[in-house]
């Protein structure tokens, strides 16, 4: 038992040191609130280009430099699918009455998620943690995806 003990204070120590040394541009994902982090994905601007059907997003210089970055958004689930365990969906900043596809928000207010571990479909709101790609030319996504996924409890 004292084996135990001991090795659950030596992981703990482990984790605060790391927690204390992690990198910087780790750091974003406590540094910077998810409504906060919203509204700088809100703030995109558009291009019309010629052979595209939709405008092409022209990313702020402070969208650009939280691409390839661990963030974290409070959002609402829009299943992709009929399961009750999602791995591909869409995070809306608004509740799914509200969204992009149904209200009075924008592209920009939605995020592609792709998890490496399922959520538990819900209506209620969640917070997802993933590493954030800007996407400006491939139509058949999203402008913003969230890669390596996980819920945050």
């Amino acid at each position: 038992m004292k084996h135990i003990v001991f090795l659950l204070f030596i992981c703990a120590s482990c984790l605060t040191l790391q927690a204390q040394i992690a990198p910087k541009d780790q750091a974003i994902a406590t540094t910077v609130s998810s409504a906060d982090l919203w509204k700088t994905l809100m703030a995109v601007e558009y291009k019309n280009v010629p052979d595209r059907y939709y405008p092409q997003p022209i990313f702020s210089k402070d969208l650009k430099a939280l691409a390839g970055k661990r963030v974290t958004l409070k959002g609402f689930i829009i299943p992709l699918d009929e399961a009750k365990k999602q791995m591909n969906f869409m995070l809306s900043m608004v509740p799914f009455s509200h969204c992009f596809f149904c209200g009075g928000a924008g592209p920009e207010s939605v995020v592609e998620v792709k998890a490496s571990t399922s959520f538990d479909y819900t209506a209620k709101p969640v917070q997802v943690s993933g590493v954030l790609r800007l996407n400006e030319t491939d139509e058949n996504h999203l402008f913003y995806i969230l890669e390596e996924a996980s819920p945050v409890l």
